[in-house]
Formats: C-alpha cells, structure tokens, sequence
C-alpha cells in the first residue's frame, strides 16, 4: 500500500495500472501531432495536470526526480508546438521508459 495526501492508501497494484495509463497518455501525443490536430496543447496541458496532481496526492512521488522529468518533457513539448515528429517521438518514447521505470519502483513499494 502506498500513502497518499488524502489518507488513504492506494495499492500497489492501483498505482502500477496508474502507470500504465500514463504510458498510454504519453504514447497518444504521437498520432495527435503526426496528424496535426489543434487539440494537442490542450491535451498535453491536461495531462500535465493529471500529473500534478497525482504528484500531490502519492506521498513521496513529488520528491522523485523523475517525476521532475516528466513534467519537463510534457513542458517541453507543450512550449514547442512546432517540434518535428521526430523530436516529439524521442521525447514521447524517453518519457514512455521513465513512466515504465516508475512502474516496477512503486509497484513493489509496498
């Protein structure tokens, strides 16, 4: 079980599939930009803002550095519209590995 800032626990198991779903999100900026949809922004700002939160609510996951990077890699990519694919796909795919190294940490962490 992991301690969150509501008080109450979440499982380890609830917070592996969190993971997931995060990969998931990341991996879905790829299409967005290759077919150059004007939601992009809004979506990575929103995702941005899931992460903030979770990060406010699992006890510790904020101090993890990370989950810094994350974040950065979802600024970056909110701040530079214009990035090639390319880019877009190498930091989709950076942030996919952190997401999955954060994955095997706090899925065991209880």
């Amino acid at each position: 079980m992991i301690e969150t800032a509501a008080g109450t626990p979440v499982s380890d198991e609830l917070v592996g599939r969190f993971f997931d779903s995060l990969i998931n999100s990341f991996f879905k900026i790829l299409p967005i930009r290759e077919s150059n949809e004007p939601s992009l922004t809004v979506y990575m700002e929103s995702l941005r803002n899931e992460l903030m939160g979770c990060g406010n609510l699992i006890d510790g996951l904020a101090l993890d550095s990370r989950f810094l990077k994350l974040l950065a890699i979802l600024q970056f990519l909110i701040e530079s519209p214009t990035a090639t694919v390319p880019t877009v796909k190498r930091e989709v795919f950076k942030a996919i590995r952190v997401c999955e190294q954060m994955r095997e940490q706090y899925k065991g962490a209880g």
